[in-house]
């Protein structure tokens, strides 16, 4: 029976074949039940039977180490842009072992908060390792509530008119303000700027 090495790999291996040599019939090549190539994490001990064809057998065990320590590559992302809310979609990396990885995050969405929120996004491989990219999301409404189309208030006395609404895109409806005394009481014609203001 051979010493047999280990065989170390990150992600798979098919070990080559070994041999020994025999009195009767010189070099013989070894045969296994193990299916190849081996994946799994950790150590594999594959059992190599060598036979003489004369009914003399001799076994060597080989240990085949699957080791994955390579991190996923960190991708790296763009920034996400919107006025009102965003849901970033979710960035993929590549691993050696695994393939495509999908990233995940604690942040919950959609982000509503105005101004840029860093969301960190986890690329895991499920073999211990792990990488991290950070991607910016920035809301910035930049587009102001509808200027709506007021009637005019008509009264003998007085008037206090009822307040306006504007609608935004983001806030939704808006109550406009004034710095205007109520009720009016002036003779003649008051212009009463409203204003509405998102936020």
């Amino acid at each position: 029976s051979p010493s047999l090495s280990n065989i170390n790999a990150q992600c798979s291996v098919t070990p080559p074949t070994p041999t020994t040599t025999d009195a009767c019939v010189g070099t013989i090549n070894g045969t296994t039940v193990t299916s190849f190539p081996i994946t799994t994490q950790g150590t594999t001990v594959v059992t190599w039977v060598f036979n003489d064809g004369n009914g003399n057998t001799s076994t060597a065990l080989q240990n085949v180490i699957i080791d994955d320590t390579t991190p996923p590559t960190s991708p790296s992302l763009s920034n996400i842009n919107a006025q009102c809310s965003a849901t970033p979609p979710t960035p993929t990396t590549t691993d050696a072992c695994v393939g495509t990885i999908n990233g995940t995050t604690v942040t919950s969405f959609p982000i509503t908060t105005q101004g840029t929120t860093v969301v960190t996004w986890v690329f895991n491989d499920g073999n211990g390792n792990s990488s991290t990219a950070l991607q910016n999301v920035i809301i910035d409404d930049t587009t102001p509530p509808s200027s709506p189309a007021l009637s005019n208030i008509n009264a003998q006395c007085s008037a206090t008119p009822p307040t306006p609404t504007a609608t935004d895109a983001c806030v939704g409806t808006i109550n406009g303000t004034t710095v205007t005394t109520f009720p009016i009481t002036t003779q003649g014609t008051t212009v009463v700027t409203w204003i509405f203001n998102d936020g």
